[in-house]
């Protein structure tokens, strides 16, 4: 997130690619030390101002022409399905982190939801009608073409820092889970630096890759909590390891990168995700009996 802002923000202000790395990570320290119970007034300033440039943005783009361009390489359906899946399925967890202290769960997990479906929808169409619009691929190169300058930038710094603001909390709860003894908030920071610092050293131009791992390691996962809690009601917070769902998983995971190489009509996630599912219900099952 950190490289790809900084990329897109340096190509249409030059002021050198580290310095934008270097101010994207500052300004993601300042969401952290606000804190979540205390940045509400902050981030809905920064969602108003980031709402209003994307409807610019989105206006500009339904009144104008499009531009032939060079065909791309073509991606099969079912590989843009994996990448359309595996950052929602990356979220789910993060969601969750940040939303454990609404007073109404259920309805702040409902409108989460919600609400994350309609946008990305509504950025996915920005994105296809942006692309036929200037006949380029790069958001910033679009942002220049539509003329929103200034604008455009504002899209691009906001975005980038409110959405890895929730990356970087989510990894400093997630460390809090697993040792007590460590700060959220410090991890987060730390967590936030290192981003910094490898986006300033490191070509992350393709990530498609590590979109695809982010899948395999994911979707087995939400698969086996879907089985674990809400079909077999399990409460497993007294174990530090649940030694058969973790087999489980790594059972997944295996089909999933093996259901990669088949290339299939529905993708991976889907029959990875059921058959994962499948697993934890049979293993439970051969386990109660075990019991027994």
């Amino acid at each position: 997130m950190i490289y790809d802002g900084a990329l897109s923000a340096n190509s249409m202000m030059d002021v050198g690619h580290w310095l934008w790395c270097f101010v994207i990570g500052v300004l993601i320290i300042v969401w952290i030390r606000i804190g979540i119970l205390r940045i509400e007034r902050v981030n809905a300033v920064a969602m108003t101002g980031l709402f209003l440039l994307t409807v610019l943005l989105c206006s500009v783009i339904m009144g104008g022409t499009a531009e032939s361009s060079a065909a791309g390489e073509a991606m099969s359906f079912a590989m843009a399905l994996e990448l359309s899946i595996a950052m929602p399925l990356s979220w789910l967890p993060l969601i969750s982190d940040y939303t454990r202290e609404a007073e109404k769960p259920v309805a702040a997990a409902a409108v989460s939801a919600l609400v994350y479906g309609l946008v990305s929808c509504w950025m996915y169409f920005i994105g296809m009608g942006a692309a036929i619009l200037t006949g380029e691929s790069d958001i910033a190169q679009i942002m220049l073409h539509a003329g929103l300058g200034v604008a455009g930038l504002g899209v691009v710094i906001l975005s980038t820092v409110t959405t890895t603001y929730l990356d970087a909390y989510s990894a400093g709860v997630s460390s809090e889970s697993i040792v007590r003894s460590v700060s959220g908030r410090t991890v987060g920071i730390g967590v936030t630096a290192l981003g910094a610092v490898a986006a300033s050293l490191y070509p992350m131009d393709d990530i498609t890759g590590f979109l695809y791992i982010i899948g395999s390691v994911f979707a087995p996962m939400i698969a086996v909590q879907i089985a674990s809690y809400f079909l077999l009601h399990e409460d497993a917070a007294g174990r530090s390891v649940h030694r058969v769902n973790l087999a489980v998983w790594f059972i997944g995971f295996l089909c999933y990168r093996w259901l990669m190489t088949l290339d299939t009509p529905v993708g991976s996630t889907l029959p990875t995700m059921a058959i994962t599912l499948l697993l934890a219900l049979a293993a439970h099952r051969a386990m109660g009996k075990r019991a027994e």
